[in-house]
């Protein structure tokens, strides 16, 4: 079972959740210190549709602002070395911090421009359908964001493991998609759901403790998930080989 070997790598190498961790952790205090405590309860959720890099950041349906552009460029850069770490330890190595950088430094160009580029189409085609169509638009600009999600479900992982540009990943992680689709699409619906339940919880308990309680499980779940996420991938390149 992909999440029971999931749990024993992430124990191995449980740096991989920590690091996800004292980021937002580093996050929040610097929010608070610069406009103090700004979050109010309220009934949200955001599906998130971001891979790679968990942040409880993306659980909140943030305006677009210089902040938001400033942690897309924190994230980019943190992404790399995130998505290798979990590589790593799903091959069976051991994951340290100078491993992390070094990954961090090679890859957080070309997601700082996937990231950017996905963040002005998102905006793009949601704004037009909402013009269009109403509450129907939105609700249909969901539904494509998610299915294409699910469909290019390993394109951030592809893109670190092939080591290829965001262009070429396209083709290769639907590709890798289809080659192991019942356990991707598993995988791809867990996660989705699992991030729509945080938020939820995110975005009413929003009391300090609840806060700095909710990054450290969200960092321990999300990085369990995409471990487990990360075998299926190479299940998928192993019956593409074959």
């Amino acid at each position: 079972m992909p999440l029971t070997q999931a749990f024993q790598q992430l124990r191995r190498n449980p740096i991989i959740a920590f690091v996800p961790m004292l980021l937002d952790l580093a996050i929040l205090a610097l929010s608070v210190a610069w406009s103090g405590w700004q979050l109010t309860s309220q009934w949200s959720y955001r599906i998130v549709l971001e891979m790679g890099l968990p942040s409880i950041m993306h659980l909140y349906n943030l305006p677009f602002s210089w902040v938001q552009l400033l942690l897309i460029a924190v994230w980019s850069f943190a992404q790399g070395g995130y998505i290798k770490a979990l590589a790593t330890a799903c091959e069976g190595g051991s994951v340290d911090a100078d491993h992390m950088v070094r990954n961090n430094l090679a890859f957080w160009v070309p997601f700082l421009g996937l990231n950017i580029a996905v963040l002005l189409a998102k905006a793009a085609v949601s704004s037009l359908l909402i013009m269009q169509f109403g509450s129907i638009g939105a609700g249909a600009s969901l539904l494509a964001f998610a299915v294409l999600r699910i469909v290019f479900i390993y394109l951030e992982f592809t893109i670190v493991t092939d080591r290829i540009h965001f262009d070429a990943a396209f083709r290769r992680s639907a590709h890798y998609f289809k080659q192991n689709w019942p356990s991707a699409l598993a995988m791809a619906v867990l996660l989705l759901a699992a991030s729509g339940v945080a938020s939820l919880a995110a975005n009413w308990f929003v009391a300090p403790a609840a806060v700095i309680l909710m990054i450290v499980l969200y960092s321990l779940m999300m990085s369990l998930l995409q471990t487990a996420l990360m075998l299926t991938l190479n299940e998928a390149k192993r019956w593409s080989e074959g």
